[in-house]
């Protein structure tokens, strides 16, 4: 009996294994969302996720790059239906949801994946910080639950861009009112709600924000909008801004006008053609009387500027590449000038690349005599940088001179006015600052209560007491002394220290050294005027020009003496204006400024 027992066990486990065998072998497994890549009719590739998977599926009748759902197991693969495409752009992305322009927000699968084309034909697995807002380069499969699922990108079309404009003096992108004039014939239009007009030229347009939608007002008469309304034209007057320094010029724009709600106020986009837009940066950008070469070079870098800056994705979260005012480059502030759209159009398409990328195109006004090291500018608060390899130190220096290395050269470096180099006939070339300690000691209190304030300023700050780290700030009584720190290999300060009789600060990084101290009545509680190398008044200066500077105490005073203005990485516009003048080619000048770079055609 015990021995047929066991035999019965025996014979019960093997059925048991058996079957589970036969399972595992026949058992359908769904495959859902894979890219087909080839199939040379016996066996085909497919992404599955990440993973390039080969099965043996015969000859299989679907395109490459199709999107398959399939059944398989251990000896066939069936069942194939194909995914159908959606082809619609994605006009914002937030973390777990895109906004589709017909469709709306959608929210995105946990475990989406993403894939990209390139211009010979030739997929490869990608990520989400490639799908650029606003751009039709983009098929779109969704799973049964409506989420977004799968996203097959084609090359980018860089000829169009999309700018966020800035209400009066660049303070925000978010206007409480538009007014429009249309000085040609205008097309407007919803592609979510039934909407289409035309509207003769000089017909005044309103568009107010009211409960989170659009009142748009043609001719007295007024329709609400839930989403974007689209304005489309060849000269689209913005009534509602006024730019130019004196405030007189009414901005005209083409292409489209995009307008968004946004909780109580409107978003405004213009998507434009990147040459039109260059020709109303250009002029923005650098004087319009500046040599054509010189001009092809802010033209090259401008372009360069902004297509690096769309493929960031920084404003991905609002939908658009780029603003208007400073934080991009200043466009259509002023107007559009023959000699600049002809460097635009001379170099049409032409960008600075490195590593096959387009470079991060920094420029800024004036050099000090030197340009810095991108990693010692821009910097995280450990001291990590990415890596700018075509970022980095240059002298502009013409004479036969040796650069400072202790904290009295660099004194006596920005107090000269007699050193030779590209940029050194500009007023920003050398500036100084006489600066009264208590109204320095007024200035320090709010600007570095403001940093403080900021989480992201605030890893940048080092407060001590007694020589001890100490968490917050106090409210700082006198200055007693200021000391460099640190500087980089061109000169520029890395970090600073303000000693007070109560604390001392630590402040590094140019994006917060130069606003540490501000140059205006409102923080000193006096005039403080910021004299140029000849002597004069610089206008327009709110902070510190540059990072470049040394600090002498004079009885009551601190004067600092600097040199330069902007960050001092890349090209200096006015040494490149300087050069052009001498009868350089905008290639060697380009050369100058970015180290190994190539010049590229992309369209």
């Amino acid at each position: 009996m015990a021995i047929r027992v066991k035999s019965n066990r025996f014979y019960f486990i093997v059925a048991i294994l058996l079957t589970s065998l036969l399972t595992i072998l026949f058992w359908p497994r769904k495959i859902q969302h894979a890219v087909l890549v080839e199939c040379d009719g016996k066996t085909s590739t497919f992404f599955v996720g990440e993973r390039l998977l080969k099965y043996r599926t015969g000859s299989i009748n679907f395109e490459k790059y199709s999107v398959l759902n399939f059944k398989r197991n251990a000896f066939k693969v069936y069942g194939f239906s194909k995914v159908d495409a959606m082809q619609e752009r994605v006009m914002y992305k937030t973390e777990n949801s895109y906004d589709l322009e017909v469709s709306g927000l959608k929210k995105v699968n946990e475990e989406a994946h993403y894939y990209q084309i390139d211009k010979d034909n030739k997929i490869s697995y990608s990520y989400a910080s490639k799908l650029i807002v606003g751009k039709s380069n983009l098929k779109i499969y969704k799973n049964k639950k409506d989420e977004l699922k799968t996203f097959i990108m084609t090359p980018l079309d860089y000829s169009t861009i999309r700018v966020a404009i800035s209400t009066d003096n660049f303070d925000s992108v978010y206007h409480n009112k538009i007014k429009l004039t249309a000085r040609s014939p205008l097309k407007i239009y919803s592609k979510r709600e039934d909407y289409s007009t035309v509207v003769p030229a000089e017909t005044l347009i309103s568009l107010d924000p009211t409960d989170g939608k659009i009142k748009l007002t043609i001719n007295d008469l007024s329709r609400e909008f839930s989403s974007r309304l689209y304005i489309e034209g060849d000269e689209i007057a913005v009534n509602s801004l006024k730019r130019l320094d004196d405030k007189t010029m009414t901005p005209v724009y083409s292409g489209i006008m995009e307008i968004t709600p946004a909780a109580s106020d409107l978003l405004m986009i213009n998507e434009v053609d990147l040459e039109e837009y260059l020709t109303k940066v250009v002029p923005s950008e650098m004087p319009a009387s500046s040599p054509l070469e010189a001009l092809k070079c802010q033209a090259i870098a401008a372009r360069t500027y902004a297509i690096s800056d769309m493929l960031a994705n920084r404003f991905a979260k609002e939908g658009y590449h780029v603003d208007d005012s400073q934080k991009s480059q200043v466009y259509n502030n002023i107007q559009a000038h023959p000699s600049t759209t002809e460097a635009v159009m001379a170099t049409k398409g032409i960008i600075m690349t490195s590593e096959g990328m387009p470079i991060d195109a920094k420029y800024y006004s004036t050099s000090s005599g030197t340009g810095a090291n991108y990693n010692e500018i821009y910097f995280r608060a450990d001291g990590t940088s990415d890596p700018r390899p075509y970022l980095k130190y240059s002298s502009y220096i013409t004479d036969d001179f040796k650069l400072p290395s202790t904290e009295e050269e660099w004194l006596d470096f920005y107090t000269r006015k007699d050193i030779r180099a590209y940029d050194s006939s500009y007023p920003y070339f050398r500036w100084n600052i006489v600066y009264p300690t208590e109204a320095l000691s007024k200035t320090l209190n709010k600007t570095l209560e403001t940093l403080y304030s900021k989480e992201s300023a605030r890893e940048f700050l080092t407060i001590k007491v007694d020589g001890k780290p100490y968490e917050t700030l106090p409210t700082l009584t006198k200055l007693k002394d200021i000391k460099i720190l640190r500087r980089g290999e061109a000169g520029n300060v890395i970090t600073i220290s303000y000693i007070f009789e109560n604390a001392e600060v630590e402040v590094s990084g140019d994006g917060n050294i130069r606003p540490s101290i501000k140059c205006s009545e409102e923080y000193a509680g006096m005039p403080i005027t910021v004299l140029g190398a000849k002597g004069k008044a610089l206008t327009n200066v709110n902070s510190l020009p540059s990072s470049f500077f040394a600090i002498k105490k004079d009885g009551e005073n601190f004067i600092i003496y600097g040199g330069g203005f902007g960050h001092g990485v890349g090209m200096s516009q006015y040494g490149a204006v300087e050069l052009g003048k001498q009868g350089m080619s905008f290639e060697t000048i380009l050369g100058t400024f970015y180290k190994d770079v190539k010049l590229e055609q992309i369209y």
